[in-house]
């Protein structure tokens, strides 16, 4: 089932493991996530989730998520923690100005 989440920004926390000596990027987005269910009615769930690898650059905005379960690892270790496998834009999307190369 796919659900409306709302991105209101993504955190990126990079890095070198102390542990492991190998480099390390999370990105984190901070979500607004809408669902319904005929007990509760529509809820807003404010929350963050870690961004899978091939969606780490995914911008601010509405999408259509899907979740699936995953064995968690690090302080989420043996729990079963969501992860998003598919993201797609949702409603009006309204265009990204681009970055000016000669003001850099």
């Amino acid at each position: 089932m796919k659900q409306l989440l709302t991105i209101v920004g993504v955190v990126q926390n990079a890095g070198i493991s102390k542990k492991t000596n190998q480099p390390y990027d999370i990105r984190t987005a901070h979500c607004i996530l809408k669902q319904n269910s005929e007990e509760r009615g529509e809820q807003l769930l404010v929350g963050t989730i870690n961004l899978p690898p091939n969606f780490k650059n995914t911008e601010p905005g509405d999408y259509l998520a899907e979740f699936a379960f995953q064995i968690g690892f690090g302080q989420d270790q043996g729990r079963l923690v969501p992860q998003i496998v598919a993201l797609s834009p949702f409603g009006n999307i309204k265009p990204q100005p681009k970055a000016d190369a000669k003001a850099a």
